[in-house]
């Protein structure tokens, strides 16, 4: 879906965030249905992610729940997804439990610089 290298950028407010991922040999091509879904994420299109909403955290557990209220494709609004995070100096660690299309449980992580 994103290969083993995607980019992305993160954004937190208060209780807010917003998220944008992408392949990065996205390649033009015509419009396509989104990616199928595996459990506990949300549906690229075209090698593109993007949502946003409202988000809580239990710091006691290192959790976060995201609650999608936009998303680039339909089927992700309203979608609720919940990441291990921890942070570490200028470093934000997510970590998914999820499963590939073929239902295989995996988890996938992905580390985020702070930016300005």
């Amino acid at each position: 879906m994103m290969g083993a290298d995607p980019i992305g950028i993160l954004a937190f407010g208060p209780s807010s965030f917003s998220a944008q991922f992408m392949k990065r040999d996205r390649a033009p091509a015509a419009a396509t249905a989104p990616t199928p879904v595996g459990a506990n994420n949300s549906a690229a299109v075209n090698g593109y992610d993007a949502y946003f909403g409202r988000y809580t955290v239990d710091e006691g557990q290192g959790r976060i729940t995201l609650t999608l209220e936009g998303a680039v494709s339909p089927a992700s609004v309203g979608v609720v997804v919940t990441r291990d995070v921890r942070v570490s100096g200028n470093a934000l660690t997510i970590q998914l439990a999820t499963t590939a299309f073929d239902a295989v449980p995996n988890t996938r992580t992905l580390t985020f610089g702070r930016v300005g």
